[in-house]
């Protein structure tokens, strides 16, 4: 079989990697331009992993062992950080709450010491060692090609782009992959200290919220984001107030006036990169499946990114479909695979995406005294194990079970 996968982000390019184990063959594509990337850039080559962009991304318990499954552990292991404790802040740096992450994996089922603590990592890193990994796998990747349609037939489905061409495959996954602007910052060469590898400062009554994150003794990243009054609900893109600024120095003038720590504002005025980011939060699909086509990813479950919840989905979506694959290996029962996917998947990616919406609306509605109050005692739940945050998602025992109750 192969699999025509459109989108060649991080859940694009994991999809592709796991399809390899099981012998299906996968070509992916995506509408990034790498010919107007490198006139935007002046000329410059442009990467095949679409350049150093992005700032940080958590990968929690589940995600970790989807990444193991995939042979890939050890080369993310060692290119992250782990991030025992995340901490949450009023927007001046004052009133600590602290999370022990691990604790909360622990509780959650995860038994292996070295995958309960959430890590971090660059995103365009771990980008890199997936697309290194469906370079190694035989998988090629067509940029400049943006979907335009999809034609299904009996025993095949083809993708038509944009630029006039099309491909034919068996069958096509979607894959397509805060709002705010992300900042990479070298804190050891600017001399900037970052103790905390995973924090967040709130004024909630204006709206605003700040984002740090420690990759490395060498790198982290800060993201500044600002909403207009109301929120956004369910199914809008969550749009960044019109005046927030795009440069670095504007964005850490922004930051100053908005009270923030001077090592945070350090962190924005020293970034060398910033990067735009775009959330959304989809509505719930009630299927991720339509004939030969399926979603995966921020395709199915675009979610407000909290927690690392809509990346995590994501890479369980992987693991998910990788061990159908397992089980059902001839292509007459493809259909099976795809029907029991997203009967899998849908519900978790509703709970996802409702804890991402729940903690969202913690951090902007309410008075900040009251809102702070209110989340300190939540997290003294969790740490103190009165409340289980949730349960660990295994996706090989998981499948057993759908397969099980399918005979």
């Amino acid at each position: 079989m192969h699999a025509l996968i459109v989108g060649s982000g991080l859940v694009g390019a994991a999809t592709a990697i796991a399809l390899s184990q099981v012998g299906i063959e996968s070509t992916l594509y995506d509408q990034v331009d790498l010919v107007q990337a490198a006139l935007n850039s002046g000329g410059a080559p442009v990467a095949v992993d679409f350049g150093d962009s992005g700032g940080s991304v958590v990968l929690a318990a589940s995600g970790l062992r989807v990444l193991r499954t995939l042979g890939l552990l050890d080369e993310v292991m060692a290119a992250s950080l782990p991030s025992k404790t995340t901490y949450w802040f009023k927007i001046d740096g004052s009133a600590p709450i602290a999370l022990d992450a691990a604790n909360v994996n622990r509780k959650a089922g995860e038994t292996d010491p070295a995958l309960q603590p959430p890590v971090q990592i660059l995103r365009s890193k771990l980008h890199s060692i997936l697309m290194q990994a469906c370079h190694k796998a035989g998988v090629r990747c067509f940029t400049g090609k943006k979907l335009s349609g999809v034609v299904e037939e009996e025993q095949a489905v083809t993708a038509k782009f944009a630029d006039g061409s099309s491909a034919t495959g068996d069958f096509l996954i979607g894959a397509d992959g805060c709002i705010g602007h992300i900042g990479v910052v070298r804190t050891a060469e600017n001399n900037i200290t970052l103790r905390e590898t995973c924090a967040f400062y709130l004024e909630r009554e204006k709206k605003q919220m700040v984002c740090t994150f420690k990759i490395s003794e060498e790198l982290a990243a800060v993201q500044v984001m600002t909403f207009n009054d109301p929120p956004p609900v369910e199914g809008e893109e969550y749009r960044p107030h019109p005046d927030l600024p795009k440069e670095s120095a504007r964005l850490a003038d922004l930051l100053a006036e908005w009270g923030l720590p001077k090592n945070i504002e350090a962190m924005m005025r020293k970034s060398f990169r910033i990067s735009p980011a775009a959330i959304y939060d989809l509505p719930d699909l009630p299927t991720y499946h339509k004939g030969r086509v399926l979603l995966i990813g921020d395709a199915a479950h675009g979610m407000v990114p909290n927690a690392g919840l809509g990346l995590l989905t994501g890479l369980e979506d992987v693991g998910d479909l990788l061990e159908l694959f397992r089980h059902y290996q001839a292509s007459s029962e493809l259909s099976k695979v795809i029907a029991l996917y997203s009967q899998l998947r849908v519900p978790r990616g509703h709970d996802a995406a409702k804890r991402s919406r729940e903690m969202a609306k913690q951090y902007y509605e309410g008075s900040q005294t009251m809102g702070h109050f209110m989340l300190r005692f939540g997290i003294f739940l969790f740490n103190y194990n009165l409340v289980k945050y949730y349960n660990l998602y295994d996706c090989p025992t998981e499948v057993q079970k759908a397969i099980s109750l399918a005979m």
